[in-house]
């Protein structure tokens, strides 16, 4: 009622959580909504879910093609059903007014202050806009910053030209452009996670290829010979492999390139991290929240190729841990319970996912903290060392011992950022 006109927008559907497991349709909107525009997008972020009025207002109808990288999702007659894929996104996205600089500034600072209250002190933020880099830099001159953040620039020629020609900042700062985020393909739970061989609950479908591999192997070389730390979003065991064999084809940088997620990957790929000096970007969250559903898309020949960290570790890779915030739980401590559990809060799957890929306690926190200042290539964060910042986190809670359960529980006690204790819950 306070906002009766205009586009109705949300976030965080799944279907894999209902009983049917299948995509919504644009009626269900239709019923509840009416004529009034709505725009739903799933919680990976790789999927819309619309209503009939914006498929119409979109020009969206059984004749319009799948954009490259995208798919239209059809009813049995091939209309559209109302459940837009990965760049099919955007037929949609680019109709909706976007938000006023200020609105982005407030969100901006909204999820900043969210994160700080879970403990943290630095965050990269993958996928950034000219927008939101006028807006960070803004908030880093008036010293309004919250917490640190390493920016990622969207794979756009343009602000890749623009940015990438200036010098990268040699110290520590609160805001700093770091690399570039590259989409090799889209997510598992809407299918668009590129796989080897077709999806065994979708005969006949193997993902997308959100962006070409060359495409990308040209703009992770132009990030490298910048001096910046190219990221590339690979889920399926087909874009593992193709980010991995882009990568092995070019000279080293000043950064080692990530892989952000690397969900599904073979065997044989997951022993090439190390010897490549690839970074393995992983959200362990991921595994307590997909497990469920996980074995239907691959089937039991290749199931084992689910998150496999300790294969990671083993190759001799560096093991980076995050959380995918917003597409998954902010939360740190879920993460690391589902590190060492490879379960969900429910304490399923019994006996833990794959359990062979579990992790220590140790090599959680290590993945969580020092990996990832190491990650950035800024040894003086995530450890405690002569010389490092004084970004500090305090629990009431012995972390080395405390059963995976309470660990789930554990809120901050007290936080300093860069020396500065920071009053939490704002």
């Amino acid at each position: 009622n306070e906002h009766p006109e205009g586009w109705i927008l949300g976030r965080g559907w799944d279907q894999n959580r209902w009983s049917s497991k299948a995509f919504p349709r644009a009626s269900d909107l239709d019923a509840a909504i009416g004529d009034r525009p709505a725009a739903l997008t799933r919680i990976d972020g790789h999927a819309l879910w619309v209503n009939s009025a914006a498929l119409r207002l979109a020009g969206i109808t059984k004749e319009t093609p799948d954009p490259a990288g995208g798919r239209i999702l059809r009813d049995e007659g091939g209309n559209p059903s109302g459940v837009l894929v990965d760049a099919a996104v955007d037929l949609v996205a680019r109709i909706i007014p976007p938000p006023s600089s200020a609105e982005r500034e407030a969100r901006l600072l909204d999820g900043l202050q969210q994160m700080r209250d879970f403990g943290y002190t630095t965050v990269a933020d993958m996928g950034v806009d000219q927008g939101a880099l006028a807006i960070y830099r803004r908030l880093e001159t008036s010293g309004t910053l919250p917490i640190r953040v390493f920016a990622y620039l969207a794979h756009n020629p343009a602000l890749m030209k623009a940015e990438l020609a200036k010098a990268k900042k040699r110290g520590l700062s609160f805001f700093q452009v770091q690399g570039v985020k590259f989409y090799l393909d889209g997510a598992l739970g809407s299918r668009g996670a590129r796989l080897l061989a077709p999806y065994s609950d979708a005969l006949g479908q193997q993902g997308l290829w959100v962006t070409q591999p060359g495409a990308v192997k040209t703009g992770v070389a132009r990030t490298l010979a910048a001096g910046y730390q190219p990221a590339i979003h690979a889920i399926g065991d087909a874009a593992n492999r193709a980010a991995l064999d882009l990568l092995q084809g070019l000279p080293k940088g000043a950064y080692p390139p990530r892989i952000e997620h690397a969900q599904i990957v073979t065997a044989v790929d997951a022993r090439r991290f190390g010897p490549l000096r690839v970074i393995a970007s992983v959200q362990p969250v991921h595994c307590a929240s997909d497990h469920p559903w996980t074995p239907d898309r691959l089937g039991p020949a290749r199931v084992k190729e689910a998150y496999p960290w300790r294969t990671f570790l083993q190759s001799g890779a560096l093991l980076a841990f995050g959380t995918d915030a917003p597409n998954d739980d902010l939360n740190p401590f879920l993460g690391l319970a589902a590190a060492e559990t490879r379960q969900d809060g429910d304490g399923q799957p019994a006996g833990g996912f794959l359990p062979e890929q579990k992790l220590t306690r140790t090599e959680a926190l290590r993945a969580f903290a020092w990996a990832n200042g190491k990650a950035l290539g800024r040894p003086e964060l995530g450890a405690l060392h002569p010389g490092a910042a004084a970004d500090l986190l305090w629990v009431e809670a012995n972390l080395a011992d405390i059963p995976p359960a309470a660990l789930r529980k554990i809120r901050p006690g007290r936080l300093w950022v860069n020396g500065t204790e920071i009053k939490l819950g704002r």
